[in-house]
């Protein structure tokens, strides 16, 4: 019995809750493996419960487990990778929602710079193309951005003559 708990270790589970009766010459043991998952159905799982008389219970108690054991924790690895998965998804998805509506309004701020009354390539191209860098920034394949750096390109060095 000295290597219960080192064997109970190498079942792969991080934390049980065990409970044990003691009915004359007859045990009965409840192991319930806990899971950090936070999916409630794995806390929902009933324990597994043996019954026997002492002896016997202390020959095949590891061997009785193992199987039941080697299911749960690998039901525990699938939800833990599954959450994990979820989260990382759930964060890609929103730098990208945070992306376009960046995107958007800088594309917004753009167009309106461009079709102002007062808008004039020639001392305001380097806002024009600022704005555009920007968006290029978070989308480097912007068509309406890279359309408005190409265009003002012949306002940042203006050549009289060619």
């Amino acid at each position: 019995m000295s290597n219960f708990f080192s064997t109970l270790k190498q079942m792969g589970i991080e934390q049980y809750g065990i409970s044990i009766l003691f009915d004359d010459e007859t045990v009965s043991v409840s192991v319930l493996p806990k899971s950090n998952a936070k999916d409630k159905a794995l806390q929902s799982l009933k324990p597994l419960t043996l019954r026997g008389n002492v002896t016997e219970v202390d020959e095949k108690f590891f061997q009785i487990l193992q199987k039941p054991l080697e299911q749960t924790k690998a039901l525990f690895r699938n939800t833990v990778a599954f959450e994990e998965s979820l989260k990382e998804t759930e964060q890609k998805t929103q730098r990208a929602k945070k992306k376009k509506e960046s995107t958007a309004k800088k594309a917004t701020e753009l167009k309106q710079l461009l079709k102002e009354k007062g808008f004039n390539p020639m001392q305001d191209h380097k806002k024009a193309t600022d704005l555009a860098t920007a968006i290029l920034k978070i989308d480097p394949e912007h068509k309406e951005a890279k359309k408005v750096i190409d265009d003002m390109k012949a306002y940042d060095n203006p050549q009289l003559f060619n």
